[in-house]
């Protein structure tokens, strides 16, 4: 869509998402987690001045109904973003398993991922301190509309008509900064 541009946190963790998608897949159905690391002085520095957006501040994606998967700041929801966008436009073809070099002309329909936040975790040795988060795939095709149809329409995108419901995002284009 013209005038739409990702969200620049989002695109710093473009390979990291892909590494965690990767095990995510590979455990077909199972968990496969990872530790965020926090932003460095650095990063908080850079999207300050070049986007006006802190890093640390709270997630505040916006839904219709309020609810939301709470990524714990804006550095969570880029991370979460990423790996959204990397598992519906470039994820790997099922029998090859390597990444697509470019976008999908159409967005991925079958399957889809839950992420789930963790607790922060302190530094150790060489790890940095973060937080934990975990990804796993979820069934496609008929399941996926089974479980999707259970759900109320507040817990949903769209409902069964095509109208935005529940957990539809108001923020679109520029609205991440």
């Amino acid at each position: 869509m013209p005038g739409l541009s990702r969200d620049p946190v989002s695109e710093l963790f473009d390979r990291g998402s892909r590494r965690l998608l990767e095990r995510a897949y590979a455990a077909r159905g199972g968990w496969a987690g990872t530790r965020l690391a926090d932003p460095s002085p650095e990063h908080r520095a850079y999207f300050r001045s070049q986007y006006g957006i802190d890093v640390d501040g709270p997630d505040n994606a916006p839904t219709l109904s309020g609810r939301r998967d709470d990524a714990k700041s804006r550095w969570g929801r880029g991370f979460v973003r990423s790996l959204y966008y990397q598992h519906k436009w470039f994820s790997p073809m099922r029998a090859d398993r390597t990444w697509r070099a470019e976008r999908r002309s159409v967005p991925r329909s079958a399957g889809a991922i839950e992420v789930e936040w963790g607790r922060r975790m302190p530094g150790v040795g060489v790890i940095p301190a973060g937080r934990a988060i975990r990804v796993r795939t979820r069934a496609g095709g008929q399941a996926k509309m089974r479980a999707v149809q259970r759900k109320p329409d507040q817990a949903r995108i769209w409902t069964d008509e095509g109208d935005p419901a529940g957990r539809f995002s108001l923020a679109s284009g520029r609205d991440w900064a």
